[in-house]
C-alpha cells in the first residue's frame, strides 16, 4: 500500500501521526508498514485566518491542490490531510481535481460514520476558531442526527493556546492539565478532538493518569482514518 500525508498544516501533529501509523503497522519486519509519501508545506496562508475572513482562500486551495497532484502522480491508494481545519477547502480542491475525492480519507466523515456506529447523540467539539466558526464538524455531524457543542466564542483564544503550545513543541503536564480543565467546565462526555494538535495533549495526561480515559470518550478523527487505512492495505493484499 502506498500512503499519502499531506503535513505541514501542524509539524509536530504531522510527526505524531507518523508515529501512531508505525506503531499500527509494526510487526517483525518493516516490510509490514505501508510506503509513505509526506507533503509538509509550511509555507501555507493561515486557514483559520482564510475561514474567518476568506483571506488568501484561492492560494490555500492552490496549494493543497499542488500536494494532492504530487500524491495522485505517485499513484497513492490514500491520502490523509493531517488537519481537520484544512478539510473546509477540499470541496474548492476537488473542483480543480475531481478523482482525489475517491482517495482522500475525509477524517470528519469518518469520524461522522464511528460517532454514529457508537450511537453517540451529543458531543463536544474542541477545534481551531475558524472550523467553529464555520461549523465544520457541527454541520457534518448534523446529517448524521449528533448534536455537537461548540465551545462559546470568548474561549476561542484559549483553544489557540493549546494548538500553539503543540505546534511549538512547546507543552508539559501543566499544559495537559489546564486543557483537561478546559473541557470539563463543558461537562459533555464525547468529546471530538478537532484540531490534530490536540491527541498529543491527550496522550500527555493519560501517562500521568490513565483514569481520564474513564471519565472522558475522546473521539480522535485521525485514529479513526488510521483504522480505515488499515482497512484499504488489507484489502489491497
Amino acid at each position: 500500500m502506498k500512503l499519502g500525508l499531506l503535513g505541514g498544516f501542524g509539524g509536530y501533529a504531522t510527526i505524531d501521526f507518523f508515529r501512531r501509523l508505525l506503531e499500527r503497522f509494526s510487526s517483525d519486519t518493516e516490510r509490514s508498514y505501508p510506503q509513505v509519501l509526506i507533503d509538509c508545506n509550511f509555507s501555507m496562508p493561515s486557514r483559520t485566518k482564510a475561514l474567518l475572513t476568506g483571506e488568501k482562500w484561492d492560494e490555500i486551495v492552490d496549494a493543497i491542490a499542488h500536494s494532492i497532484k504530487i500524491m495522485m502522480t505517485e499513484r497513492v491508494d490514500a491520502i490523509v490531510l493531517v488537519c481537520g481545519t484544512a478539510h473546509a477547502f477540499l470541496p474548492d480542491v476537488y473542483k480543480k481535481i475531481p478523482e482525489a475525492k475517491e482517495k482522500v480519507i475525509n477524517i470528519i466523515d469518518v469520524l461522522g460514520e464511528r460517532l454514529e456506529s457508537d450511537k453517540v447523540k451529543q458531543v463536544l467539539i474542541i477545534a481551531a476558531e475558524g472550523t467553529l466558526y464555520r461549523h465544520i464538524y457541527s454541520n457534518s455531524l448534523d446529517k448524521s442526527g449528533i448534536v455537537g457543542v461548540e465551545p462559546h466564542e470568548g474561549d476561542w483564544s484559549r483553544i489557540r493556546y493549546f494548538i500553539e503550545a503543540v505546534k511549538k513543541n512547546d507543552y508539559n503536564d501543566d499544559v495537559a492539565d489546564d486543557f483537561l480543565h478546559f473541557i470539563s467546565k463543558y461537562n459533555v462526555k464525547d468529546v471530538v478532538l478537532g484540531c490534530t494538535e490536540f491527541p498529543a495533549l491527550v496522550n500527555e495526561f493519560k501517562k500521568k493518569s490513565p483514569s481520564y480515559g474513564e471519565v472522558y470518550n475522546f473521539y480522535d478523527p485521525l485514529e479513526v482514518a488510521l483504522e480505515k487505512i488499515e482497512e484499504i492495505k488489507k484489502s489491497s493484499e
